[in-house]
């Protein structure tokens, strides 16, 4: 079984792939959409409205500032973004019609797990259309679902792959409290679970799974930017939630039982030594101490590492996702 770590860089061929999106109006007929995935260089644009513009901070350092003002706008524009991106490419991708480098590395590498730290679910809804992912195995926690009404389905089988998301995904959210009901006519209340419940929805997406409805929470909705970790530059607190905490751990198992590691557009950058520190201490602890970056900045990012981590044999692949694919995914 291979082991992935896929970053923001994954995603960025996914647009080009696909093809143009179009949309209709009964004002203006056919107009295409942009719906690709965001990049660094379209954050600021898309959620501060910064097109063009120079600041003196980064864009993690204008979320936390955005986040402590109450100002949960721009997350929101940047989840509404991906979440449409997932709605109008990941589905048009994964489609059996519709070829590309993402349908080839997918059907390429079977029953391979997929770490990542994107929120995303585009290795979700390949996997899941390919029959090798199911949400209540497949997150690598277990996840409770809810099929909608008229599915005959006694039960789905295992997952042969799994999508762990390190970061959290829009998909699933965590119940801490349950409520409980009083005698007839009494004051119900609220009361912490022993072990925390990870439910499965996929809000504005669910057609991406149809066998599918949303598993609704009884004490309130949990609101997308509630069910991932913020692009925030300390990140440590959020990583001590439930569900990042124990994908975490399975994770970092499957990674010292491998010890192979391939990253595919993942930058390393030096702020987020907090994420991905566990899983290169992980990979150091293993036999074999294998990892393959595969980025533009490979060859950067293989120094840095080889410099922090000196057990590990670093092996770097200069190009995008779509390069590496027409090269056959030699590694």
């Amino acid at each position: 079984m291979q082991l992935f770590l896929l970053g923001a860089g994954f995603d960025a061929d996914a647009a080009g792939e696909a093809g143009p999106i179009y949309g209709n109006s009964i004002y203006v007929g056919s107009y295409r959409i942009d719906c690709s995935y965001p990049t660094l260089a379209d954050v600021a644009g898309l959620c501060f409205g910064l097109d063009n513009v120079l600041v003196d901070k980064s864009i993690e350092e204008m979320f936390a500032d955005a986040i402590e003002q109450g100002n949960y706008d721009p997350l929101r524009k940047l989840y509404e973004r991906i979440m449409e991106a997932d709605f109008r490419l990941a589905w048009r991708l994964s489609s059996p019609e519709h070829p590309s480098c993402y349908r080839e590395f997918f059907e390429s590498f079977s029953e391979s797990t997929f770490i990542t730290f994107n929120y995303d679910s585009l290795p979700e809804i390949f996997l899941h259309r390919l029959h090798r992912w199911y949400p209540h195995d497949g997150y690598g926690v277990p996840v409770e679902t809810e099929t909608m009404a008229g599915a005959m389905i006694v039960e789905f089988p295992k997952s042969t792959s799994l999508v762990l998301h390190l970061h959290g995904s829009f998909c699933v959210y965590t119940m801490e409290n349950e409520i409980i009901d009083g005698a007839p006519g009494a004051i119900s209340w609220l009361q912490p679970l022993a072990t925390p419940r990870y439910l499965f929805d996929p809000d504005s997406i669910s057609m991406c799974f149809p066998l599918y409805r949303r598993s609704m929470s009884r004490t309130g909705y949990i609101s997308i930017e509630e069910r991932v970790i913020a692009p925030v530059p300390g990140k440590a607190t959020q990583l001590q939630a439930p569900f990042i905490m124990t994908t975490y751990e399975r994770a970092c198992l499957l990674i010292r039982e491998s010890g192979n590691l391939i990253a595919i557009g993942y930058s390393f950058n030096r702020h987020d030594g907090a994420s991905y520190g566990p899983l290169l201490e992980a990979l150091s602890s293993s036999p074999d101490k294998s990892l393959v970056i595969v980025s533009p900045q490979a060859t950067e990012a293989a120094e840095q590492i080889t410099h922090e981590y000196r057990a590990l044999r670093v092996k770097s692949i200069d190009k995008t996702f779509n390069t590496w694919a027409q090269d056959s995914f030699r590694y």
